[in-house]
């Protein structure tokens, strides 16, 4: 994956797109200076910006030294945005890169049936 590799000097390495704000409401957004991310956090109720993770992550071993760091969130879960602010509060470096593909997460029926769809155009 050749925009990966043209950051094998950063630390991590989040890949990123704009959404609506609706859409930022409910998965990770982040804070990004010049392609650095300074900031991530997961699914809040006023997103400070509508650039949003896409899942697609290159990190560190170390991350899951920052996960036994963490508790639960308010959800009860683990979240992998509480754990890179770990490592960027640390002073790890991690970039945002913009992939330039068509993607659809796969998390309800209707995300399945669109990824599917997808699939099904992509041999025309």
């Amino acid at each position: 994956m050749e925009e990966v590799n043209a950051f094998e000097e950063d630390d991590a390495v989040v890949a990123v797109e704009e959404a609506t704000r609706e859409t930022a409401t409910e998965t990770g957004v982040v804070s990004v200076t010049d392609g650095q991310v300074t900031g991530i956090v997961e699914k809040p109720d006023d997103p400070p910006s509508t650039l949003v993770t896409t899942g697609c992550y290159v990190l560190p071993e170390s991350i899951f030294d920052a996960i036994e760091l963490l508790r639960p969130s308010d959800r009860g879960e683990y979240e992998l945005p509480d754990a890179l602010g770990v490592l960027i509060r640390a002073g790890w470096d991690v970039q945002a890169v913009e992939l330039d593909v068509e993607r659809v997460n796969v998390n309800t029926p209707a995300d399945i049936e669109q990824a599917s769809d997808m699939v099904d155009n992509s041999d025309q």
